[in-house]
């Protein structure tokens, strides 16, 4: 991540995507970070569009099972903990975990698990 929660994405095939937090109350936007959307857009020309994704984020206990998870995995196989989720995203093609909505996250966490115990026999607790 960037700037104050700007996120920059590029990659083979995929032309620059911008992502900038915000919060929509009674209909009306504020970006979290004014200043970094100004100066990230200052130098662009162009036709774009605009996409709100909700982001109900995961839960901070999905994320503290996540972790949990990936501990249990890494330990078993050697991977440092950043080595492990790189291969979880890497596995399930996903970019970021950062920006999955709770039940997005709730089915990568069921995933792994099945993944985990159908292809590395690796029992993760519920």
């Amino acid at each position: 991540m960037g700037i104050k929660g700007y996120e920059a994405m590029e990659g083979k095939g995929m032309s620059r995507v911008l992502r900038f937090p915000c919060t929509i109350i009674n209909g009306q936007m504020t970006l979290t970070d004014r200043e970094s959307f100004d100066a990230n857009i200052k130098g662009l020309d162009g036709s774009y569009y605009l996409e709100l994704k909700e982001t109900t984020v995961r839960s901070p206990i999905q994320n503290n099972y996540y972790w949990t998870i990936v501990e249990i995995i890494r330990n078993d196989l050697g991977y440092t903990k950043q080595e492990m989720h790189e291969a979880i995203k890497e596995h399930f093609e996903i970019e970021s975990t950062k920006y999955l909505t709770q039940s997005e996250f709730a089915i990568l966490i069921d995933d792994i698990i099945i993944w985990a115990g159908s292809e590395m026999g690796i029992t993760i607790p519920s």
